[in-house]
């Protein structure tokens, strides 16, 4: 079965946006035939990145792999920074962005970084915010969550993985406490951003984490009018 969370569509919906479910597959052109029928790509949540994808085996037997998605949206991911394609990465999809682009990530936090202070996976609703991210104010996710506030986001947080070595075309622009990379995006595109935490789940509530939707939406709606009308 595919299915996306509803979050995510109500989230997607709410930015004035129109989402689309693209089904994983590996036939020849599926994954160019995908990008020709939407103007921006969101990367869900889900399980974990193969880590023979980035050089390693398995850690532990909490590292649950999908490797139907793996193979989708790995190539998919690296087609549409390609392509300039607005993308929005959210928790695993941060993971497939930073591995697709030459990135590592760290397998399982609690058995790799024990000390971490920082409790990565809530056992609040997610609807509720446990930690603060510090963002940096002069980037895009800057723009975006920090407008008019500080620096220092209140989010949610559901994941054991986490960009570990980052992928050189990405930068690093937002940490938790425990200097864990908590967002990422690339400099040289219009709009590449992904996140650790899950913005879909707070759009209602916090006007920082609804913003990242309609960013994407916005750059979405610029690229396929730039397309339309080149000159």
């Amino acid at each position: 079965m595919v299915a996306a969370g509803e979050a995510y569509v109500a989230a997607v919906q709410l930015a004035g946006g129109f989402p689309m479910l693209l089904p994983p597959g590996d036939l020849p052109g599926h994954i160019e035939d995908a990008l020709t029928r939407v103007d921006g790509v969101l990367f869900t949540g889900g399980k974990d990145v193969d880590p023979r994808r980035y050089g390693q085996t398995v850690l532990n037997a909490r590292v649950v792999i999908e490797p139907g998605r793996d193979a989708f949206e790995l190539p998919l991911a690296q087609l549409a920074v390609a392509r300039n394609y607005p993308v929005l990465a959210i928790c695993r999809g941060m993971q497939v962005l930073n591995v697709a682009l030459g990135g590592t990530l760290w397998q399982d936090l609690p058995a790799q970084i024990p000390e971490s202070e920082v409790h990565h996976y809530q056992k609040a609703p997610r609807s509720e915010t446990t930690h603060d991210v510090d963002v940096t104010r002069d980037s895009l996710l800057g723009d975006l969550v920090c407008a008019g506030s500080g620096t220092r986001l209140p989010a949610n947080s559901f994941h054991h993985q986490a960009a570990r070595v980052m992928a050189p075309p990405l930068s690093a622009v937002a940490h938790a406490a425990d200097g864990l990379v908590e967002a990422v995006e690339m400099p040289d595109r219009d709009f590449v951003v992904g996140v650790q935490w899950h913005p879909e789940h707070l759009v209602f509530d916090h006007e920082g984490h609804r913003r990242l939707f309609e960013g994407l939406v916005k750059a979405a709606r610029k690229r396929r009018t730039a397309l339309a009308d080149p000159a």
